[in-house]
């Protein structure tokens, strides 16, 4: 295992790498406050609100924190439709992709953008509120995408691929994934680094490598029984044909590559106040390490450092280079 300051230099090379993120995105919004007495129209908690704010969420804080980092992300999603235009969380969540130096395209498709609301108190969430709505039948009689939205995306993806070293898929079942999308990506040869979803999981063989977590890792290979990191990456790397870095949250990481033993990655303790996140995070510091030039191990283990900074956030974060370097030499002390 590379010592931890040793991937410092390696943190510098992450400038300028280009990472294509394509997937679902949402606008996700977060009312704070303070619960001082129950309701009396009902036995529910009054949360007193104290501030709201709203950040980009799913697939563009992936690209948020790409570029938090300096490396250059395409974001391609969908957003909500209304008439042929996006409706306004879609032009909401454009406008602070722009802001946040992602080069974002949203292809209008969906009934609504998706949005997440959460109520917290404290540090204690007390409700989560979704829009979003499943996919209406097309002409076809089938769910997903219509012939017309998939020619106009496979046609932004040829331009969008040419410019790329490494490919995301940000996969959160809301449609913009599947079989089609799959196969043009992995026709194009890049490296494709996938947070999957367990219900997807077909559509991962023989990617470059996916990042899932404990409990999706056991609900892709049906299990019921607690395996180990070791276990669960092993198994799902040889169904899948592809590397596996299973997320084990304050048990680090298991790196499991093809032809090699797996690699165990501890985390240190540190407090944490919100995992939402931090699989983006997780994603987002591996492909831009594997784009630099990278090893998988570096990668996994450059990654296992930034999740284990945003944790200490609320809602979904990023973090800076300095930041990065910052826990790297601190960790090797």
């Amino acid at each position: 295992m590379p010592d931890c300051a040793k991937l410092v230099p390696l943190v510098d090379r992450l400038i300028g790498v280009n990472v294509l993120v394509i997937g679902d995105a949402m606008l996700d919004h977060y009312i704070l406050g303070s619960v001082q007495r129950i309701s009396p129209e009902a036995p529910v908690p009054i949360l007193k609100v104290e501030r709201e704010f709203e950040r980009v969420g799913g697939a563009a804080n992936v690209a948020s924190n790409i570029t938090s980092l300096q490396g250059n992300a395409d974001l391609f999603a969908l957003g909500g439709k209304v008439g042929k235009k996006l409706d306004n969380d879609g032009m909401k969540l454009g406008a602070m992709c722009a802001e946040l130096d992602i080069q974002s395209l949203f292809l209008p498709a969906l009934p609504c953008t998706v949005r997440k609301s959460r109520m917290v108190a404290g540090q204690q969430q007390m409700l989560r509120v979704d829009w979003e709505f499943p996919f209406k039948k097309d002409k076809d009689k089938k769910l997903g995408l219509g012939k017309k939205s998939k020619q106009i995306r496979s046609e932004e993806l040829v331009h969008l691929l040419l410019k790329t070293d490494v490919v995301v898929v940000s996969d959160y079942a809301k449609g913009m994934v599947d079989v089609e999308l799959m196969a043009e990506l992995k026709a194009s040869g890049k490296p494709i680094i996938v947070d999957p979803r367990p219900q997807n999981k077909e559509l991962y063989k023989g990617v470059s490598l996916i990042t899932p977590n404990r409990k999706e890792a056991t609900e892709m290979l049906g299990v019921h029984e607690r395996l180990s990191g070791e276990e669960l990456g092993q198994r799902l790397g040889q169904e899948l044909k592809c590397d596996i870095l299973v997320t084990l949250g304050e048990d680090g990481m298991c790196l499991c590559r093809r032809g090699k033993k797996p690699l165990s990655i501890a985390t240190r303790a540190r407090e944490v106040f919100d995992v939402t996140g931090a699989g983006d995070t997780v994603v987002a510091t591996f492909a831009l390490a594997l784009g630099a030039g990278g090893s998988l191990e570096e990668a996994a283990k450059l990654a296992n450092a930034a999740a284990g900074v945003v944790v200490g956030h609320v809602g979904c974060a990023s973090i800076k280079p300095e930041e990065l370097k910052g826990v790297l030499q601190a960790q090797s002390n």
